[in-house]
């Protein structure tokens, strides 16, 4: 009796784990067009609110096309073509503007109580950067990498551009009392800023400036 009682567990069991388990997905994944994929889906760190074609994410070695309303989560990247540009707003109201050409990776988005931090890397072309409420929680909360470098803000709107060899971080508007700065790693060099309208350089050999912008 007791052998039939445990030869019909384990074949409940099983038709468990093949059947009811397997088939509504415990952890159900979909891609950014909506598509289901294998593997871990990271949780969701900005939403698309603009778009302008060309523009996709690559997640888990696949591509897939973007639309509105879109959800980017950790470790995607998201890239854009000729002509194509993209807003994606983040968790804690971050919002990041990218030019054609441009690839942008997201490493980091943690806005709880008890951590802040927001870290993505720009591969290549432009992105507008306005802080959200980490950069106002954390002086050093915000950072983009770039091939160069690391570049930091806190409550401020500036511009990262990275092609040909050449980088420049544009201070589009800082709230006062705080800093941008640029960091390189070839040279160990930091230039750290905290006027508004300015542009910190690095040429192709690493040669880092301070520009003054002027006034809007």
């Amino acid at each position: 009796m007791l052998a039939q009682r445990m030869k019909l567990l384990a074949v409940i069991l099983l038709s468990f784990c093949l059947g009811g388990f397997a088939g509504r997905g415990a952890f159900p994944l979909h891609g950014a067009s909506g598509a289901p994929f294998d593997g871990y889906d990271p949780p969701v760190k900005a939403t698309v609110e603009k778009i302008k074609p060309s523009a996709w994410v690559m997640r888990n070695g696949k591509r897939f096309d973007l639309s509105e309303g879109a959800g980017i989560r950790a470790f995607d990247s998201v890239q854009t073509g000729d002509g194509g540009a993209v807003t994606l707003k983040f968790i804690d109201g971050t919002a990041v503007d990218l030019s054609p050409y441009s690839e942008l990776s997201v490493l980091e988005v943690t806005h709880t109580p008890e951590a802040s931090r927001f870290a993505v890397a720009l591969t290549t072309g432009g992105a507008m950067v306005r802080t959200g409420g980490i950069g106002l929680r954390n002086a050093d909360g915000v950072s983009i990498a770039t091939p160069k470098g690391v570049v930091k803000a806190s409550d401020a709107v500036l511009w990262v551009g990275v092609g040909g060899g050449e980088e420049v971080v544009r201070v589009e508007d800082m709230v006062s009392g705080s800093r941008v700065s640029a960091y390189n790693s070839v040279t160990s060099e930091t230039f750290v800023t905290t006027k508004p309208r300015c542009a910190i350089t690095t040429d192709a050999e690493n040669v880092m400036r301070v520009v003054e912008l002027a006034p809007r």
